[in-house]
């Protein structure tokens, strides 16, 4: 979970590094909506704990009983997604809820294959 949480954060500072280099925030317009991006995806982990937390009974159930597809983490992460959207008063957290847990999906595909094996 802690690639999840905390690698976009890494990339995100990286790029508005580059983004400084270059000084991209002063060229406006499309590279200003990317700027504004990688703040938002670098101060993700502050909130996105949360999600985790409170989806990870569930991916453990839906992991033991197999269930742990690409559709059920996309609707899951939907779902934690819009509930912590919810008690934040954030629809943004329904999109950054979706690509969690995709990408916590990716992960446990990658690390544990055997996971997604039928018995």
């Amino acid at each position: 979970m802690a690639i999840v949480w905390l690698l976009p954060a890494v990339l995100a500072a990286l790029a508005l590094g580059v983004q400084m280099l270059v000084g991209s925030q002063s060229f406006g317009g499309g590279y200003l909506m990317v700027w504004a991006t990688s703040v938002l995806v670098l101060i993700s982990p502050a909130f996105s704990w949360f999600g985790l937390v409170l989806v990870s009974p569930l991916v453990a159930i839906l992991l033991d009983r197999g269930w742990f597809g690409w559709l059920p983490a996309l609707a899951l992460g939907v779902a934690a997604g819009g509930a912590v959207g919810w008690l934040l008063n954030s629809a943004l957290a329904v999109s950054f809820g979706a690509i969690l847990l995709m990408g916590l999906r990716a992960a446990l595909g990658r690390l544990y294959p055997a996971a997604f094996r039928p018995d």
